[in-house]
C-alpha cells in the first residue's frame, strides 16, 4: 500500500499567506461589527406563521452548546461535559457550512489533527505524531461504534475508500488520547467515531450531484423511511469519478515535458453503497466501497518515455448486526458482530525485451475478518456506572502476494490471528460535582504479548458552566502483518508492540452563554515506536523512547444573528532521548472557523483557514504554509441546497511528504466546487 513519488524542490513559507488571513480577518470583524450594529439596532421580525421544525433545525445557533451528547469517551451515551476525556464533534451543521467533500476534510477540522495526502491515499497525524508511511494505524476509526480499521495493514482508509459519503453524517467525534483501556489495538493516539444520519434526516429520495474545478464528479442518491410500525432504514449510493487528475510529481519552476500524457494515465473511479436498518432494539449496518485508480508507469528501460496503465484497487466491504436492550431497571446489554472484507492489489504493466509480450506484475493484499462484542453495564450500586465487556476479532485470512498476474507468487505471507480483550470500568459519583472513572483492559493475541492498559480520570463541575478534567492513560499498537512480512522476508524479528502513556490537564469553561473555550495540556511517554529503517535494511524497527508535551487551546464566539467564531491553537514538541525531532511534526498548527448569515438563514457564508508550522523530512525541510477555504451556501427551499466552495483561495504552492521513502509532492492548488441537492417525499 505504499506509493512512490518524485522530488519537487522549492515550496512556499508561511509568511506568503498572511496578507490572505489578515485581509480575511479584517472581513471577518467588519462582518462582526455589522451584525452586532444590526443587533443594536433591531430587526423587524417577519408576520408570517412560525417555522416548521425543519426551518427550526437549520437555523444557526445563537448560543454555544453545552449538553452536547457524545459517545466515544465511555462508550455510552453522555454528556460532553461529563465524559472522561475531551471529545471534539463536527457536526451535519458544520459539514455543510464549512462544503467539508470528504473525511479528511473533516479530519482537518478537528483540534490536533493534521491531513498529508499522496498521490492516492491520505494520512493522519496527531498531536505531532504523523510518521511517513504509517497508514493511520494509531488512530482507531469506528462508524456508529463498529471498528473498521482493516487486518493486513491495521489501516483507516479516509479517502475515497471511506464507506461514508460526507452528507449521510450526523456527527463524528473524535477523543484524543490513549483509548486502549476501552478499544484496545489501534487507539493509540485517540479514537474517531463517524455516527450515521437517522432515516428522520433523510426521509424521501434525495440527490446531490457536484463539480469542480479539476474535473472531480460526484453523484449520490439515497432513500429513507420511517414507518408508523417503529422501523427505520435507509439506502444510499455514490460514484465519483475524475479523469487526468493533476500530475503532482512534477518540479514546481520547470514542469515534466511529459505532464500532460502522464495525466492521461491519472484518473480515479469510485463507488459506494451504505444500508442501515432499526427495528425494536436491532440495527443493520451494510456498507461497500470499489476504488479504482490510474497511474502511469514506465514499461521500458530503453525508452523512458513510452508509458502504459497501472491501476490501484481497493474493495472493502462489512455488514453488521447488533442488540441493545434493557434486562432490568438497572442493567443493560448490547451485543454485536460483524463481518469485513478488504482487498489492496497493485497492477502495473511489464513488456519482457526479448518477446515484447505484456503483463502485470504487483502486491494483492487480503483480508477477512470478523468483530464479537459484548458489554454489560449496570447501574445497581448506588453512585456507580459500571460497564464490563468482552471483545474479539477473528482474522480468518490474511494474506499479502507479490508476483506477476496469473502466475505462482514469488512471495507470500500469511496471517492467523485472534485478538481477545476483555475490560471493566467505573463510574463513581463521588459528589454532586465530582466524578471518578477507572478502567482497565487486557487484550492477547497470537502475535504479541498480553497486554494491560489503564485509564483514570476525574471530573469536576464545581463551577458552573465548566469543567475540569485530570487524566492518565495508556495505550499499545501492536505489529500488523505489513510489518511482520517485510521483516521476515529479511531474517528480522518482529518488532515489539508500540506503548504509550499519557497525562492530561484540560478545563473549559462557558464565560457567557455565547462565549466559551476549552484548554489542554498533555505529556506523553512513548517507547518502541516502530519506524522504517532508510539507511542499512528496510526493515521496521523499534525506536527509543519519546517525550510528547503540547496543549491545546480552542475558543468560540457565536452572535445574535447567526454569526459564529471559532479558534484553535495547537503546539507540541517531541524529543527522542538523544534530543532529536519527528519527521513529519508540525510544532503549530491554527485554526480558524468563522460563518455568517448574509440573508436570514437563506444563504451563509463560511471561512476556515489553516495553517501548519514547517516540518522536517529525511531529505528536505517542508516550509510551513496556509490555507484559506469559503464556501456559500444557498437554501432557496427547505429541499434545496445549493453550495460553492472555493478551496485554498489563495491558490498557495506547498508541498507534503506523506511516505517514507520518497520525497515530496505538491499539493492541490485553488479548486472551486458546486453542489447542488434536492430532496423529495420529506
Amino acid at each position: 500500500m505504499r506509493r512512490g513519488s518524485s522530488l519537487i524542490p522549492g515550496g512556499c513559507g508561511l509568511r506568503s499567506g498572511l496578507r490572505h488571513l489578515v485581509l480575511a480577518l479584517f472581513w471577518a470583524c467588519a462582518s462582526s461589527a455589522q451584525v452586532q450594529s444590526q443587533e443594536s439596532a433591531g430587526s423587524a421580525k417577519p408576520l408570517d406563521a412560525d417555522p416548521g421544525l425543519e426551518e427550526l433545525l437549520r437555523q444557526p445557533l445563537k448560543q454555544v452548546p453545552r449538553d452536547v451528547e457524545v459517545s466515544t469517551a465511555a462508550r455510552f451515551t453522555q454528556s460532553a461535559a461529563q465524559a472522561p476525556t475531551t471529545t471534539y464533534v463536527v457536526t451535519a451543521g458544520d459539514i455543510a457550512r464549512f462544503g467539508y467533500r470528504n473525511m479528511s476534510d473533516i479530519l482537518r477540522a478537528m483540534p490536533g489533527l493534521y491531513v498529508t495526502k499522496d498521490n492516492g491515499f491520505s494520512y493522519v497525524g496527531a498531536r505531532g505524531l504523523g510518521r511517513p508511511g504509517d497508514l493511520n494505524t494509531r488512530l482507531l476509526f469506528l462508524i456508529d461504534g463498529m471498528r473498521i480499521n482493516e487486518n493486513v495493514y491495521d489501516a483507516a482508509l479516509i479517502s475515497d475508500e471511506f464507506f461514508v459519503d460526507a452528507d449521510l453524517i450526523e456527527r463524528v467525534e473524535f477523543a484524543p488520547g490513549p483509548g486502549s483501556a476501552l478499544y484496545g489495538n489501534n487507539a493509540f493516539l485517540g479514537v474517531v467515531n463517524v455516527i450515521t444520519k437517522r432515516a428522520d434526516k433523510m426521509a424521501g429520495v434525495e440527490t446531490r450531484a457536484s463539480i469542480d474545478s479539476l474535473g472531480v464528479q460526484h453523484l449520490r442518491a439515497s432513500w429513507g423511511h420511517r414507518s408508523e410500525a417503529g422501523w427505520e432504514g435507509w439506502l444510499a449510493l455514490s460514484g465519483t469519478k475524475q479523469d487526468r487528475r493533476p500530475y503532482p510529481f512534477e518540479a514546481l519552476e520547470t514542469p515534466d515535458p511529459l505532464e500532460g500524457e502522464l495525466r492521461d494515465h491519472l484518473w480515479n473511479r469510485a463507488k459506494r453503497l451504505l444500508v442501515s436498518f432499526n427495528a425494536g432494539g436491532w440495527a443493520m449496518r451494510g456498507g461497500a466501497t470499489s476504488l479504482t485508480q490510474g497511474v502511469p508507469v514506465q514499461v521500458s528501460v530503453q525508452n523512458p518515455d513510452l508509458l502504459d496503465q497501472g491501476y490501484l484497487l481497493s474493495d472493502n466491504n462489512f455488514v453488521s448486526l447488533s442488540h441493545e436492550r434493557s434486562l432490568s431497571p438497572d442493567w443493560d446489554l448490547f451485543a454485536s458482530v460483524s463481518l469485513k472484507n478488504s482487498k489492496y492489489q497493485e497492477r502495473y504493466p511489464l513488456i519482457f525485451p526479448q518477446t515484447q509480450q505484456r503483463a502485470y506484475y504487483g502486491t494483492t493484499a487480503r483480508g477477512r475478518w470478523s468483530n464479537w462484542d459484548l458489554r454489560l453495564s449496570t447501574r445497581r450500586w448506588t453512585d456507580h456506572t459500571v460497564m464490563a465487556g468482552l471483545e474479539l476479532q477473528d482474522d480468518a485470512l490474511m494474506r499479502i502476494s507479490q508476483g506477476l498476474e496469473g502466475e505462482p507468487p514469488f512471495q507470500e505471507f500469511y496471517g492467523i490471528n485472534r485478538r481477545v480483550g476483555v475490560f471493566i470500568q467505573d463510574e463513581w459519583q463521588l459528589s454532586v460535582s465530582q466524578r471518578l472513572i477507572l478502567g482497565l483492559r487486557r487484550d492477547t493475541s497470537h502475535v504479541a504479548e498480553p497486554k494491560l492498559n489503564p485509564r483514570l480520570a476525574w471530573v469536576w463541575n464545581g463551577v458552573p458552566d465548566a469543567t475540569l478534567r485530570l487524566m492518565y492513560g495508556g495505550a499499545f499498537r501492536a505489529a500488523n502483518l505489513n510489518e511482520f512480512s517485510l521483516n521476515s522476508a529479511l531474517g528480522v524479528p518482529t518488532p515489539n508492540p508500540e506503548q504509550i502513556k499519557t497525562y492530561e490537564a484540560s478545563w473549559e469553561q462557558a464565560l457567557t452563554p455565547q462565549l466559551q473555550y476549552r484548554a489542554s495540556l498533555y505529556a506523553s511517554r512513548l517507547s518502541n515506536l516502530m519506524e522504517l529503517n532508510q539507511v542499512d535494511l528496510p526493515v521496521y524497527e523499534n525506536r527509543g523512547r519519546l517525550r510528547n508535551i503540547g496543549s491545546e487551546l480552542d475558543l468560540e464566539r457565536r452572535w445574535d444573528q447567526g454569526a459564529n467564531l471559532r479558534l484553535g491553537l495547537s503546539l507540541q514538541r517531541t524529543r527522542d532521548q538523544n534530543g532529536a525531532g519527528l519527521s513529519n511534526s508540525p510544532s503549530a498548527l491554527f485554526k480558524l472557523f468563522y460563518s455568517q448569515p448574509l440573508a436570514g438563514d437563506a444563504l451563509q457564508l463560511s471561512w476556515q483557514a489553516y495553517a501548519m508550522s514547517r516540518r522536517s523530512t529525511a531529505l528536505q525541510e517542508l516550509p510551513g504554509y496556509l490555507l484559506n477555504n469559503l464556501n456559500l451556501l444557498w437554501r432557496p427551499r427547505l429541499d434545496v441546497d445549493v453550495s460553492l466552495g472555493v478551496y485554498n483561495l489563495g491558490a498557495t504552492r506547498y508541498l507534503d511528504r506523506p511516505a517514507s521513502a520518497a520525497p515530496a509532492i505538491k499539493q492541490e492548488g485553488r479548486t472551486v466546487q458546486l453542489s447542488v441537492s434536492w430532496r423529495l417525499g420529506s
